[in-house]
């Protein structure tokens, strides 16, 4: 295997990672965390809600603009074959759950660890499910797509 199909293999390899990762805690959030949620008080957010959504949004500050490379790398070697839209569907989801997030998830975590009452922090726990069950659509849609790719492309070692 030559150092240009390694470097794609790595480039592949860290795209679908982080979308994995990404879709991992979106799928978790649904159906193991959110339940818990409904009884979620003030007393007990620190703990449950802003240490967790705080350590999340520090990870994924790092492993998100690295899908973005890495889809942007992805949609330049596809660019002439068919498998152009698996990479830009890639960089739509990647895109599209990064906008969700900073422009609307992140305001609803600053006003929660800010502190809020508890009719407060109920509508507000509600609004952000919501939001993070349209990143979790989306997520899920960017990683079918890159399945998909991977499914139907040739292996890199097959390709030279």
């Amino acid at each position: 295997m030559n150092t240009k199909t390694m470097l794609i293999g790595v480039n592949h390899i860290l795209l679908m990672f982080g979308t994995t990762v990404y879709m991992g805690v979106l799928w978790a959030l649904h159906f193991f965390w959110y339940p818990s949620w409904e009884v979620m008080n003030v007393g007990n957010v620190q703990d449950h809600f802003i240490l967790p959504t705080s350590a999340a949004t520090r990870f994924f500050t790092v492993v998100v603009p690295i899908m973005f490379l890495t889809s942007i790398i992805m949609i330049w070697l596809e660019w002439k074959t068919k498998f152009r839209w698996h990479a830009i569907v890639g960089l739509l989801g990647v895109t599209g759950a990064t906008l969700v997030g900073q422009i609307l998830i992140i305001p609803v975590n600053k006003r929660i660890a800010g502190g809020v009452d508890q009719a407060t922090l109920t509508e507000l726990l509600e609004e952000w499910m919501v939001l993070n069950d349209i990143r979790w659509i989306i997520i899920t849609i960017m990683w079918l797509a890159l399945m998909i790719y991977f499914l139907m492309k040739p292996s890199l070692s097959e390709q030279g």
